[in-house]
């Protein structure tokens, strides 16, 4: 792969614990948000869904990420790798796949840190609630600018905190044991294709975010090193963050059907009284925090590097003099993100799964591509496997993305297609933009 175009270049001041919370990060941030989910699909089928997704989606990702990684360690991460092996077109759609998902997801942290004060501050009004959602945004955002080694140690101290009160949960659930917490394995009056598309895709949700790292190489110590030992240590953590404090909440406390948002501090409270339940609280807070925070690093550094190669304007590929950062980017996103908690916005986790897989898909099919050029063997890390275990990274992700797809068509299928395709346009509109450019500048010369 050749190096990208430009001068401006990022310094390398993340280390292996920054890494390492930022992985933790934007791949799990604790289980919060489970709890919706066990009842509108059922506690069997979840679990089962928890513990096999990490080996069809989320470890496959890492696997690829590592050697790529190791192969190319450039900022804009996956994009680059994609732009510059199967070219121009392919690497803007990844780009903008990665746009939509960054708007269908991370714009919700803010609005969820501005309803849950109402657990403190239970008249809160709603324009309060999203003028607190403002403030999460602009703090967040200004720790962004300080740079990677700032947010990276950040997201390692509230980790620790959110990860705390869930081992405490874990251990009293898991002593406390009253209930099988398969049973039943799938909620009562749901269909199973139907069931089965909306737990895997939430599955498949929790476990994204292993190839975002990429998206900073630059800014990373060692990164060839670096990212695959973070994710190596980092991944089995996540999965063990996920289940866990699932299966001891449904095996202590059990009333599954009644699991909703937030049913994660009930639980707490119920096994350790109302010092569990509060910090259990705040630690979901802190988990919107963390997330916000590591996704907030890897979209504006993508943003920068299309800018960067000119698939967007090219104000957004400013860097910061001090901090190295792509703060014109980065400040886009947080004004954005300010006007979202304005509107009546809701999650759209299957359109945000679409979008998720589309470009994580194509990530993985360089590492097929890569072998077949029979490219000069790393020294860093390498797939095992040799072709054989490359295939099996690709199409693991692939038949479960799929399954996705088809499980969710018949209610997403419009907005779906809308969002995979609007790629197009949009490249065929930035390449006439760049190519009437070319000639003013030509004719000015």
């Amino acid at each position: 792969m050749s190096d990208p175009p430009g001068t401006p270049r990022f310094k390398a001041r993340a280390g292996l614990l920054s890494v390492m919370g930022l992985i933790y990060a934007s791949g799990c941030g604790g289980p919060y948000g489970t709890e919706d989910f066990v009842g509108s699909t059922g506690p069997g089928l979840l679990i089962l869904l928890l513990l096999v997704t990490p080996w069809l989606w989320g470890v496959p990702m890492a696997l690829a990420t590592s050697e790529l990684s190791t192969l190319r360690p450039v900022e804009g991460g996956y994009y680059r790798w994609v732009r510059e092996i199967f070219g121009e077109y392919w690497g803007f759609q990844v780009g903008t796949w990665t746009i939509i998902a960054s708007v269908l997801d991370n714009a919700l942290y803010p609005l969820l840190f501005g309803k849950s004060l109402v657990y403190f501050f239970p008249q809160m009004p709603g324009w309060q609630q999203r003028l607190a959602a403002m403030g999460f945004v602009v703090i967040l955002t200004f720790l962004n600018y300080r740079g990677i080694r700032v947010v990276g140690g950040t997201t390692v101290v509230l980790s620790l905190f959110l990860m705390s009160p869930l081992v405490w949960v874990t251990i009293a659930g898991l002593l406390n044991w009253k209930y099988n917490p398969l049973v039943p394995f799938q909620a009562p009056g749901v269909g199973g294709w139907t069931a089965l598309g909306s737990g895997l895709a939430l599955a498949m949700w929790y476990y994204s975010g292993m190839s975002e790292i990429s998206t900073a190489a630059e800014e990373i110590k060692h990164p060839g090193r670096t990212i695959p030992l973070g994710l190596a240590l980092v991944v089995p953590i996540i999965i063990v963050s996920y289940a866990a404090p699932t299966v001891a909440g449904i095996a202590s406390v059990g009333d599954w059907a009644t699991w909703e948002s937030g049913h994660f501090a009930m639980i707490g409270e119920i096994l350790g009284g109302k010092l569990l339940g509060t910090w259990t609280f705040v630690g979901s807070v802190a988990s919107y925090a963390v997330i916000f925070l590591a996704y907030l690093v890897w979209y504006p550094r993508l943003v920068w590097a299309m800018a960067e190669d000119r698939m967007l304007p090219r104000v957004l590929a400013r860097l910061h003099p001090r901090h190295q950062t792509p703060y014109v980017a980065l400040m886009a996103y947080g004004a954005l993100y300010c006007l979202l908690v304005w509107l009546p916005f809701e999650k759209l986790l299957v359109l945000d799964i679409w979008m998720t897989g589309a470009y994580s898909v194509a990530t993985l099919a360089l590492l097929v591509r890569l072998r077949a050029r029979e490219s000069p063997r790393s020294a860093g890390f390498r797939v095992p496997g040799g072709r054989l275990g490359a295939w099996l990274v690709v199409l693991l992700p692939a038949a479960t993305w799929v399954t996705v797809l088809c499980a969710t068509a018949a209610e997403h299928w419009i907005q779906g297609l809308v969002a995979l395709l609007i790629g197009s346009p949009l490249f065929l509109l930035m390449s006439l933009v760049r190519r009437r450019r070319a000639r003013a500048i030509g004719a000015v010369a």
